[in-house]
């Protein structure tokens, strides 16, 4: 059997592998000479739902991660088909209430900003960065079978698929996910820890309208959030003990409505689920390295996070983003390895620090607010009212979380 051969084999067709590949055929317009891509995907993107209704799974994209997405031309896709901007952000503590001493709330108009950032389709993005691949010459789709084996070459790294097919590449990628093969097949180390938690997600009516605006109460067990849709709905994603989970999860509909509505302190008035809940578990996973000879690791290969600041996509977006620049900085010599452990390094001290910065805020966060100690619990509280009086530290997290702050990648600086 023939070997196919690949400057760089990204295995994984998600958002973030999907990026990273457009973004290495983007800076390669501006380079002496482009790199074979690769993509290895058993899952091709399921088609648009016939119907209209929102899909389940949503990300809350920060406004880096739109320009992100911009620069690699799939923007205008997904704006065309479905987004929904947020102009407002409100936090509050299970003992205290929206808009009090013991909440936060930032709004877009006093950054000077349109919006604070997007609630988007998982199977949107990745329908449109689909399309955008399938229109590049340099890259290849290999959809007929999973990974099966890995082996070093001298100068590559040989993927062999469960079909027999051999891909050579100098440059392997991990984007498959928490449970990454790549990383397994690699051996490289993960510290992981269960949170003891699942996350509950559906679409609600409300009572009231969202005002386009994100809502997150702190409750015992963990956070309950309600992202604005553009159809007046809201997507909920609820972060409980697994126990509660079970429970909630089989629940009827109007238990689970009423118990909803209760745990987001009715700040939308009465809630009425309008799809089927879906659930899964929640961890924190840390890879010990990203790169090595001849491969890196990125988005969900690489960490985990909690989801209660819905920063997981925009992290793995970043990844993306940061391993293409790399590459591409190197990609003007025509002697240039893109395996070279060297040069993957930079773009591990690139983004590891900013990744475990999130990270041990956000598992900060969960500890002090989820963990059930009423004490911690009420002076997190306090803590968030103080913060909302203080302009410019509040200011300074509105732009880490928006993505405006730390060392970007130019595509994410783009406009």
């Amino acid at each position: 059997m023939s070997v196919a051969e690949h400057d760089v084999l990204i295995v994984g067709g998600g958002m973030v592998g999907l990026t990273c590949a457009i973004l290495l055929a983007q800076f390669a317009k501006d380079a002496a000479r482009s790199f074979s891509i690769g993509i290895v995907e058993t899952s091709p993107p399921a088609p648009a739902p016939p119907s209209a209704d929102i899909e389940l799974r949503v990300s809350a994209l920060s406004r880096a991660s739109r320009m992100i997405l911009q620069f690699s031309g799939i923007w205008p896709t997904i704006a065309a088909t479905r987004i929904s901007p947020y102009q407002r952000m409100c936090v509050w503590q299970a003992d205290g209430a929206a808009g009090s001493a013991r909440s936060i709330s930032f709004d877009a108009a006093e950054l000077g900003e349109p919006n604070l950032g997007y609630i988007v389709e998982n199977g949107v993005i990745r329908r449109a960065a689909w399309e955008r691949v399938n229109a590049l010459d340099s890259v290849s789709l290999h959809l007929a079978s999973a990974p099966a084996e890995l082996r070093e070459e001298a100068d590559a790294l040989v993927l062999i698929l469960e079909n027999g097919e051999r891909l050579r590449t100098r440059l392997l990628v991990g984007a498959d996910g928490v449970r990454s093969w790549v990383r397994q097949a690699l051996g490289v180390p993960t510290r992981e820890r269960e949170y003891g938690q699942r996350a509950i997600i559906a679409h609600v009516e409300s009572e009231r309208s969202h005002r386009k605006t994100a809502w997150q109460r702190f409750i015992a067990g963990g956070p309950v959030a309600l992202l604005p849709l553009d159809d007046g709905r809201s997507s909920v994603v609820w972060s409980c003990p697994d126990a509660m989970a079970t429970e909630l999860m089989a629940a009827d509909q109007r238990i689970f409505d009423q118990r909803l509505t209760l745990a987001t302190d009715q700040v939308l008035g009465s809630l009425t689920t309008t799809t089927p809940r879906a659930d899964f578990p929640l961890s924190l996973a840390h890879a010990e390295r990203y790169t090595g000879r001849r491969y890196a690791l990125i988005g969900d290969a690489a960490h985990r996070v909690h989801p209660l600041a819905g920063q997981g996509a925009n992290l793995g977006l970043l990844d993306a983003a940061a391993l293409a620049e790399t590459l591409a900085a190197q990609q003007a010599s025509l002697v240039v390895d893109p395996g070279d452990p060297v040069i993957l390094r930079r773009y591990e001290r690139w983004r590891k620090g900013d990744n475990l910065l999130t990270m041990g805020v956000l598992d900060g966060l969960h500890r002090l607010f989820g963990a059930g100690w009423v004490p911690a619990a009420r002076l997190g509280g306090l803590g968030m009212g103080i913060v909302d009086r203080l302009a410019p530290v509040k200011r300074r997290l509105a732009l880490y979380a928006m993505g405006g702050s730390g060392d970007l990648p130019v595509a994410a600086r783009s406009s």
